[in-house]
């Protein structure tokens, strides 16, 4: 069951409902459109969700979505009916299996693969009016916090209702606003309403302390000013998206870069408000600063003496570095010759100064697209994209004579012993088996110290 994970979650959904509703002129239509859409992002488990209102002897449909979208416009009967027991009990009512219930349809259900229905009252001027009612695509998919949910999102058709009545108009507003303030204002999350071209229309000061940024800078830029210039284009691909319907709102992690200079990594939940002719209106924008969880990802890919990339690293990008490269590339393995003597004769702590050290060294030689990793205690792996035979022979000289100058000016005196393997998208091997051929021919270079670089293609190696 795809259930949002947390408390956090939902009520970052929640909230972004409630504020999309207060920023509306007030027409119902809009309102329960918009809990509609909202209920499937709150409760993601729900197939549908449809706004059922009574009239008289009869039920009509005003608003769908998911599964329950085709139903708008449509009427049926009230007496005999859950919606009828819901009314009537003035409770939410559930319905945890359609293939069991007297007052269910369940040969229509089964058809249209309706498993459970969950019905919370929409009460106005002290009666039951209407139901908000989720259609689960499986029996027994609700449970008591969706419940609760439901009913508070059957809350805001009642709220939507009482602004429509005129007797209470100017005052149903006045403390919608009061409560939508400070929802806004002491909200958890940072929300914000953004303008189609991306400026920000509002901000509470959760957003602004999230983003680094004061309120006044950020009215006076837009989201594009604030975004890293990496995470740019995936972000106004999912605007385009939203605005042209072909999503309904999208989630994903990206970076802001505060007035500091500092990076801040979000989870960014956006939706669109619409205006009455249809045409997008405003976005909001709920965020979440996942910077320590970002960063404790980070720790976990890396070696924490050298700073590189470490195995786990490795294993988690070798195949999209390499799974489709056309062209030839080399893996070179490292292995330093006379480290354990100067840890035997310098100590540990001067040990780790040289596998730092020379780390830097080798980091120094490598091109852009070349990716260095410290796999064991000596032991290094430089990946190098798409690179010759010649080219990658090149590189290891550098390698060495970039270890050579480092212990000029040390008090311990160590080499490299390198073996390196070709491959290409034609013979792409696993990490597993790419390693252990580069190990083997390592250990071959080290056993005859002096001999040139070895760097022979992975099949040979497999093969002997």
């Amino acid at each position: 069951m795809a259930q949002l994970s947390s408390h956090a979650d939902w009520s970052k959904e929640l909230l972004a409902v409630q504020s999309a509703i207060a920023a509306t002129s007030g027409d119902i239509d809009q309102v329960m459109d918009l809990i509609v859409a909202g209920a499937l992002r709150v409760i993601p488990h729900a197939g549908g969700a449809l706004v059922e209102m009574r009239d008289r002897s009869e039920a009509e449909f005003r608003a769908g979505s998911g599964m329950a979208a085709p139903f708008v416009g449509a009427r049926e009967r009230f007496s005999g009916t859950l919606f009828e027991q819901c009314v009537l009990s003035r409770r939410a009512h559930h319905c945890p299996d359609t293939q069991d219930d007297p007052l269910v349809d369940a040969e229509s259900c089964r058809a249209l693969g309706i498993g459970s229905i969950l019905l919370a009252p929409v009460v106005h001027e002290g009666a039951v009016v209407g139901a908000l009612k989720l259609y689960g695509p499986r029996a027994r998919i609700f449970d008591e916090q969706d419940v609760l949910l439901a009913q508070l999102l059957a809350g805001l058709i009642t709220t939507g209702l009482a602004r429509m009545d005129r007797r209470d108009a100017h005052s149903e507003l006045d403390r919608m606003a009061t409560r939508f303030k400070a929802t806004f204002d002491q909200a958890a999350v940072g929300i914000a309403h953004v303008a189609p071209d991306g400026r920000f229309l509002l901000v509470n000061d959760r957003f602004c302390a999230i983003a680094g940024h004061s309120r006044e800078a950020l009215m006076q830029g837009g989201f594009q000013q604030i975004t890293h210039s990496a995470d740019l284009d995936s972000d106004l691909d999912n605007v385009h998206r939203l605005v042209a319907g072909d999503i309904v709102s999208y989630v994903m992690e990206k970076r802001y870069v505060r007035a500091d200079r500092q990076i801040v990594w979000v989870n960014l939940t956006v939706s669109l408000v619409r205006n009455g002719a249809g045409r997008p209106d405003f976005f909001v924008a709920v965020v979440e600063d996942i910077t320590r969880r970002k960063m404790a990802e980070e720790r976990a890919l890396h070696d924490p003496l050298t700073g590189l990339p470490n195995r786990r690293w490795l294993t988690e990008h070798f195949g999209s570095l390499f799974g489709g490269m056309p062209r030839e590339s080399v893996i070179a393995y490292l292995d330093l010759d006379g480290f354990k003597a100067v840890n035997d004769r310098f100590g540990h702590a001067e040990g780790d100064r040289c596998l730092s050290d020379v780390a830097t060294s080798l980091e120094r030689v490598l091109r852009d697209r070349d990716s260095i990793c410290r796999i064991a205690g000596d032991e290094f792996v430089i990946l190098m994209p798409d690179t010759d035979h010649e080219t990658a022979l090149r590189l290891i000289g550098e390698f060495r004579s970039a270890v050579r100058r480092l212990c000029s000016d040390r008090p311990w005196k160590i080499g490299i012993s390198t073996g390196a393997v070709m491959v290409d998208a034609q013979q792409f091997a696993s990490l597993d088996d790419v390693l252990e051929a580069a190990d083997r021919l390592m250990y071959r270079a080290k056993k005859e110290p002096g001999i040139a670089p070895i760097i022979c293609n992975i099949r040979d190696v497999l093969a002997a």
